[in-house]
């Protein structure tokens, strides 16, 4: 068989092999390969024309490395070292064959696949490269504990990867390195460490080219790679799908990023430094856009789209039917990140900054970052006044209540009050037992989205959670009597015992386990219910038992609060009187200073300004909905109003709430007003026609992705 066609038909057995896989073992690897139409339009964008070492330290079956060695030959260059790492021992062995065929394609000089964890020290210093000039992949984006017996536990590759950043710098290189590596959040999943990975085996000079959800822009852990990306690289461009569908199995938008690794010389200075951040560029591609094989024949009807679109997008020169162009302004990116992340530990060293902490309240004058979406919807020219963060405003943003085991805190009300007892029905994980329960003992929750119109109309929703913080099974009333001078210093009553029917049903709870894989694990070993327990260690502690809910906070009981999964435009909606708990299923909203009142945070966030600008900050999902995390509302940013502006906005509110028409229009233009100072009546009206317009047009977007597929 000729080498060429040798190469063709691994080409043609890549999908055959990745459909043979187990669904489990690719869920559980991340394994949703990449595809050589998606590999080639990231390679004609990252492979400089001296470009001869090429990395994948997560390669798969090698889509990615195959379309850089295809570029390469296109531009009739031959690379020297095609290098890859893959953990699945199948997946390696076919991914060694590719190569090894591509090698006799005359593709590459030489190739190299290694079995195993790229988090190994070991597997790095076989590579035997300093550094690529192109590092090119897909990370896997699960969690750790999906690769358990991997080497891949939390510890083993945080200590990894430090291993390998000792391996590979000096100085204050390696200190920069070492904070980012110790300070990415545990709870990461497996994408960060290979950002941060993949990011230092690129030479200085060389490339990072990167298959990443949209997002990542979002996540508050992915913090750390987009400060990475400033601080050590030139963002180079952003490529976006406008709809999910570059990846067939995996539902989600997603992003192509390309940056060039800056010389330590050039990378030492802090961010804060920096005179001049350049702009990257932001090439947002629709399914119009695809033709053939390619994801741009139609914008590119040539017999190489994707070098074409490279020429193209390297010139920047306005856009091509079904393809934006627009400039990335890093700028604005910096001015995000640095108001979130002033205070955390590795930021601070980072920026050379852990002794000018008395000087992050002072920063809080700075102005507030506009999401680009935003800046979208508003007309050329548009000028908006100093805006604050909501923090700077006073305005809290959280996440309702976690109870660590619906099934057993929620109940739903089943029968009429009798006295001071009402029944309530269980989960189906008790066969929905019917228990006698003291009214005392349960609080109103707003559960499912599905109960919002209800709960908007005045109707408190049936689920209640039990708030069992006053009430003590007998067996525990001994330890509750050991504590009774903490009580009293405390100046709280001590816990009632619960009544037999209540008391059984715990009981039971504790005896029931809902994991059919760990049967011996019963609610109370649940780690996010365990953290209930606290056992006095004095004399002036009050124990606390597992079936004891946390005291209920502000951000359970919230002003206003949004779905975290929206499918029209977001919005607010008003607590009650007295408020309800909201699940954690809702984003919170509230505020600690009296002007912002809950109608005037609720005219606020229903203002067209404040729901563009979470439209813009929130994460599309596959199905057409919008993800809108805590995380995306903090990146709202609001006039600064006075007092007087807060009772106008709160009688406004009222209005809203009461169902006023005109309520609506006059709070948008009020916002709008405070947000771009100088303008007239007439120009803010159109303003807010654009935004409608826009923030509809959207929305309409993110739902085609339902109808259209």
């Amino acid at each position: 068989m000729p080498a060429t066609d040798s190469i063709g038909a691994i080409r043609s057995s890549a999908r055959s092999f990745e459909g043979s896989l187990p669904p489990a073992q690719r869920k559980r690897l991340g394994q949703f390969f990449t595809g050589l139409p998606l590999g080639a339009l990231l390679a004609h964008l990252a492979l400089d024309p001296g470009a001869r070492t090429v990395l994948d330290p997560m390669a798969g079956h090698g889509d990615l490395l195959d379309a850089a060695a295809l570029t390469a030959q296109a531009r009739g260059a031959r690379l020297s070292r095609l290098h890859g790492i893959e953990l699945d021992y199948a997946t390696a062995a076919f991914c060694g064959r590719r190569m090894a065929a591509l090698e006799a394609d005359e593709a590459a000089e030489s190739s190299h696949i290694l079995t195993g964890s790229a988090f190994d020290p070991a597997a790095i210093a076989a590579l035997d490269t300093p550094g690529y000039d192109l590092v090119i992949t897909n990370p896997p984006y699960v969690r750790y504990q999906s690769q358990n017996g991997n080497g891949a536990g939390v510890g083993d590759v945080r200590r990894g990867l430090s291993a390998i950043v000792d391996a590979r710098m000096i100085g204050g290189e390696r200190a920069l390195w070492q904070a980012l590596v110790d300070g990415y959040s545990g709870l990461a999943d497996l994408s960060i460490p290979a950002w941060l990975l993949s990011a230092l085996l690129t030479r200085p000079g060389g490339r990072l080219a990167l298959v990443v959800p949209a997002t990542w822009r979002s996540r508050d852990y992915a913090d750390v790679v987009r400060y990475l990306l400033l601080r050590a690289f030139r963002l180079e461009y952003i490529v976006a799908d406008t709809q999910p569908g570059w990846f067939s199995d995996a539902l989600v938008r997603t992003h192509l990023v390309i940056a060039r690794r800056l010389s330590w010389g050039e990378a030492q200075a802090p961010v804060s430094a920096r005179s001049l951040l350049p702009a990257a560029t932001w090439l947002q591609v629709a399914p119009a856009a695809a033709g053939g094989e390619s994801l741009v024949g139609g914008a590119f009807p040539s017999s190489e789209p994707e070098r074409d679109f490279a020429a193209w997008a390297g010139t920047a020169n306005g856009d091509v039917p079904g393809i934006e162009n627009r400039p990335f302004a890093l700028d604005e990116e910096w001015r995000t990140l640095e108001q979130r992340l002033a205070r955390k530990g590795w930021f601070q060293k980072a920026e050379n900054r852990r002794d000018a902490l008395p000087l992050f309240s002072a920063g809080d004058a700075r102005p507030a970052a506009i999401p680009q979406g935003l800046l979208d919807m508003l007309p050329p020219g548009a000028a908006p006044a100093h805006l604050q963060t909501l923090e700077q405003a006073g305005i809290r943003v959280s996440q309702g209540l976690r109870t660590g085991c619906n099934r057993f805190f929620y109940v739903t009300l089943a029968g009429d009050q009798e006295g001071d007892t009402v029944t309530v029905e269980a989960s189906d994980s008790f066969q929905n037992m019917q228990v006698r329960v003291p009214v005392a003992a349960l609080r109103p929750v707003l559960h499912r989205q599905a109960d919002m119109q209800a709960f908007a109309d005045g109707r408190v929703p049936a689920t209640r959670a039990l708030d069992l913080s006053n009430w003590v099974l007998p067996e525990d009333q001994p330890l509750v009597a050991g504590a009774a001078e903490a009580y009293r210093e405390r100046r709280i009553s001590a816990p009632r015992v619960m009544p037999p029917e209540l008391a059984s049903f715990v009981r039971l709870a504790a005896r029931t386990s809902l994991d059919s894989k760990e049967p011996a694990r019963c609610i109370p070993d649940l780690t996010a219910v365990r953290t209930n327990v606290r056992k006095p260690a004095t004399g002036r502690d009050v124990p606390r038992f597992w079936y004891m809910l946390p005291a209920f906070t502000a951000r359970h009981l919230p002003a206003t609060f949004t779905p975290r999964i929206n499918h029209g435009t977001p919005a607010v909606a008003l607590n009650t009187q007295p408020p309800v708990l909201i699940d954690a299923n809702f984003s919170t909203l509230w505020a600690e200073q009296r002007h912002w009142t809950a109608h005037a945070l609720y005219a606020l966030f229903h203002s067209s300004w404040c729901r563009a600008a979470m439209e813009a900050a929130g994460t599309p999902l596959g199905g057409g909905a919008l993800k809108l995390e805590a995380t995306h509302i903090r990146q709202v940013p609001i006039p600064a109003l006075s007092d007087s502006d807060c009772e106008r906005l709160a009688a406004l509110g009222q209005q809203l709430a009461a169902g006023v028409p005109s309520a609506q229009h006059q709070i948008d233009m009020f916002i709008l007003a405070a947000s771009l100072p100088g303008m007239n009546e007439n120009n803010l009206k159109e303003v807010a026609l654009r935004i409608d317009s826009r923030l509809e047009a959207a929305c309409a977007a993110r739902q085609r992705t339902v109808h259209d597929s």
